[in-house]
């Protein structure tokens, strides 16, 4: 049970949310549940969410220096270590009083090296809402931090590492989200990406589960698998609907389909309860079942994510996906048949990775192509920390200076950019144009089989159509006033009379030792 404790007076706490991709893909849960449980304990909260305030470098050092706080907290994936860098360093220069705290996996992949780089007073390792009340009752009633589980800290040049915590059982006793500090009803709420604009609905995110049992070598997350109560979670949406006027919800939880008795009483809830909403969800190829998949489109729910990552057996074996490529095949069958559309990732450059595997890994993805409405670019396999590839990668040289590697995967951003070649078949420069033939091959194959869709994704991503549907979007979903007001924004920032704030201000170069930042000019619209 997760207890308010309150210190002696409210703390002023500044949350910053990093900038990651080029729009705004989901709601920052983490921070968000980080700024509720704050606020139930009484302290006074203020957010800067990057993805949303899209400020310039100078933009935001302003804020940082202007802003009156006691507590910076930040934090995130290891996408975002230049960034959280730059700002840990550069808050401690011009409020050395401040008390910085970071989370995520940015500190529990690789608490050390963090440290190393970063003038972090804290480090939060896993779940951080009990942790980071604790941090601030020790440090508001000088209580040693040695008693507080689940951090790390520095004693002059010594890392500190205390006791593992343990995992939140009871997550029902967390507050909802602090939604309303990071503004989600003029910022977030959004259609889901798969909709038409016909289709086009209010969406959110939501955690029903925390934890994945699966062993896969690639992915880093919490293996403990925790439940939230259908109750709860029927309360949430209920919630978010009286709100916001949510239609669609996007559930963010690792493996939706992990306990499937439960996975069922949360569609059977949705039914009992009425909650009239469509809904988006994780699966995974091997544990799905067409009886299964016909409760879950009987709730509403309309697209599955699942992770193929490649269709060789020997690779699939290797990086222990504990599927095959028949499974995967059929799986994605089975999604389509029960009236879901099918999701899938694809990762290229996996260890065991040959041109023969490439090839089996292309004719499974031809074979799923004849059951989907939409086709993806591969992923690079990209060793992220706390991962048994990583430490594959480490062993072998691959991966020498740590640090600079955890710069250059913020560069990127993601596993769509080149970062380190994993493969033992494949030159640098063999791998990425495999890469560029096989996701042509891909699509020319979707193409032929959808000419429709495939023209349609084509309209979306490579012309004006995807600007325009997004304004018919505003103009169903916000109203004539908005619509109006987005179509003449566009105008003038075609004219240069504004600067376009739909465009990503922090570019990809991010140099954290160099304390600066790049702008760049890459479109969220």
């Amino acid at each position: 049970m997760i207890e308010s404790k309150h210190s002696s007076r409210a703390k002023r706490i500044l949350v910053v949310s990093p900038p990651y991709r080029l729009s705004q893909v989901g709601f920052p849960l983490g921070l968000m549940y980080i700024g509720a449980i704050l606020e139930r304990a009484g302290h006074q909260v203020e957010v800067i969410d990057m993805d949303v305030e899209n400020l310039s470098m100078d933009d935001y050092v302003q804020e940082l220096n202007v802003r009156e706080y006691d507590y910076f907290l930040t934090g995130g994936m290891i996408t975002c270590w230049n960034f959280v860098v730059f700002s840990c360093n550069y808050i401690k220069k011009i409020k050395p009083d401040v008390k910085i705290v970071a989370g995520g996996g940015i500190v529990s992949s690789t608490p050390q090296s963090l440290l190393s780089a970063a003038t972090v007073d804290i480090g939060c390792i896993g779940e951080g809402e009990d942790t980071i009340l604790d941090i601030i009752d020790a440090y508001e009633n000088n209580k040693p931090l040695a008693n507080v589980s689940g951090i790390v800290y520095k004693e002059g040049d010594q890392v500190v590492q205390t006791a593992k915590r343990t995992d939140i059982q009871d997550l029902d006793a967390l507050p909802f989200p602090a939604w309303d500090l990071f503004n989600v009803s003029k910022t977030y709420i959004r259609y889901p990406s798969h909709h038409s604009f016909l289709k086009a609905k209010r969406s959110a995110w939501i955690y029903t589960t925390r934890g994945c049992p699966f062993m896969c070598t690639f992915c880093y997350t919490e293996k403990a698998v925790r439940q939230r109560s259908v109750e709860n979670v029927m309360a949430e949406i209920r919630e978010l609907k009286e709100r916001y006027g949510i239609g669609h919800i996007n559930l963010s939880d690792d493996l939706f389909v992990v306990r499937k008795k439960r996975a069922i009483e949360f569609c059977e809830a949705l039914i009992k309860n009425k909650m009239n909403v469509t809904w988006s969800a994780t699966g995974r190829c091997n544990i799905i079942d067409p009886e299964f998949l016909k409760i879950m489109k009987a709730a509403g729910c309309e697209f599955m994510g699942l992770g193929i990552e490649s269709g060789s057996d020997s690779v699939l074996r290797a990086i222990k996906k504990n599927q095959t490529p028949k499974q995967i095949v059929e799986a994605v069958k089975m999604v389509q048949k029960a009236g879901i559309v099918p999701g899938g990732t694809f990762i290229l450059g996996l260890p065991p990775e040959t041109k023969e595997t490439v090839r089996e890994t292309v004719e499974t993805y031809k074979a799923i192509n004849s059951y989907r409405n939409h086709v993806n670019r591969f992923f690079y396999a990209t060793p992220y920390p706390g991962t048994p590839l990583y430490d594959e990668m480490v062993a072998k040289n691959r991966i020498g200076d740590e640090i600079r590697f955890f710069e250059q995967l913020s560069e990127k951003g993601d596993a769509v950019g080149f970062v380190i070649n994993c493969t033992d078949a494949f030159s640098d420069e063999e791998l990425m144009t495999t890469k560029r033939e096989i996701e042509t091959e891909v699509f020319n194959d979707f193409m032929r089989k959808h000419p429709w869709d495939a023209f349609s994704q084509f309209l979306s991503e490579k012309t004006k159509w995807g600007s325009i549907n997004n304004l018919l979007v505003v103009l169903k979903l916000k109203g004539l006033r908005e619509a109006i007001r987005l179509l003449v924004l566009k105008f003038k920032v075609a004219f240069k009379i504004v600067q376009d704030p739909y465009m990503r201000r922090w570019n990809r170069k991010n140099y954290a030792q160099k304390n600066i930042m790049y702008e760049g000019t890459m479109s969220t619209f």
